[in-house]
């Protein structure tokens, strides 16, 4: 699968139910009672926020950036070549999943819809596994894989643009040590020109049962705290994949 835009060209654009009771207010609610099991199929398509959801959580309108993407192993992204560190740096890369047995996969992208604002662009994604010990097992990997890039500067090739990401503020973002949470300011360079402004990026990933959830939240470089919005590099990643997780557990 190949993006509609690869995260280094927005980057570059941006710089110039299963057991479910009802969904409100964007959180699903679990129905009582129920034996939690395994999130297959098309239940996977709802846990990713809607914009609605994201709008209210970030206090800023969004819109669909592309269609929303569901199927197997096939739906991750392969564009950027492997690299260290790639599973900060970008979502839902083939290369950084593929010793692991994913079932499912769902994505969604949402653009900014007004400017000036704080954010960009927020994507979200969600990978199954069959058992929640294999999403346990490769969330464990995925944390120390993280852990280790705290302080990493990486550079990425997408055709003619060259982007270097500095990786920075790594942590463990909850107490039941189930999301990890990473910045990472990505600084691109067109030929001839001279480096576009850098861009910010919220990252986060989280397991809940049998799901590995991802976000990316992408925030403007020249953005002022007077401007529309409410997201902060700190804590928006998290919340948006906690609120995924909640979903999951709902869901399950």
């Amino acid at each position: 699968m190949r993006m509609c835009g690869s995260a280094t060209t927005l980057l570059v654009v941006a710089a110039l139910t299963v057991g479910c009771g009802a969904v409100i207010d964007g959180t699903a609610k679990p129905a009582p009672n129920l034996k939690r099991r395994p999130l297959t199929g098309n239940s996977v398509r709802q846990v990713p926020l809607d914009n609605v959801a994201l709008s209210r959580m970030l206090s800023q309108p969004f819109v669909t950036r592309m269609p929303p993407e569901f199927g197997g192993p096939d739906k991750l992204y392969s564009q950027i070549p492997p690299a260290s560190c790639l599973g900060v740096t970008a979502m839902l890369q083939k290369s950084v999943y593929d010793s692991a047995e994913i079932k499912d996969v769902a994505s969604e992208s949402w653009w900014n819809n007004g400017d000036p604002a704080q954010v960009i662009s927020v994507m979200e994604g969600v990978v199954t596994l069959p058992t929640a010990a294999q999403a346990q097992a490769l969330f464990a990997k995925f944390s120390k894989q993280w852990q280790e890039c705290n302080g990493t500067t990486t550079t990425e090739q997408d055709g003619p643009i060259s982007t270097t990401n500095v990786i920075s503020d790594i942590r463990v973002a909850d107490a039941a040590k189930t999301i990890v949470a990473a910045t990472n300011t990505a600084t691109s360079v067109l030929p001839n020109m001279p480096a576009l402004l850098p861009t910010p990026q919220a990252r986060a990933i989280g397991v809940e049962l049998n799901c590995l959830v991802e976000v990316q939240v992408v925030f403007f470089g020249d953005r002022r705290p007077s401007d529309p919005g409410t997201a902060t590099l700190d804590t928006s990643g998290v919340e948006i994949a906690r609120a995924m997780m909640d979903r999951v557990s709902a869901l399950s």
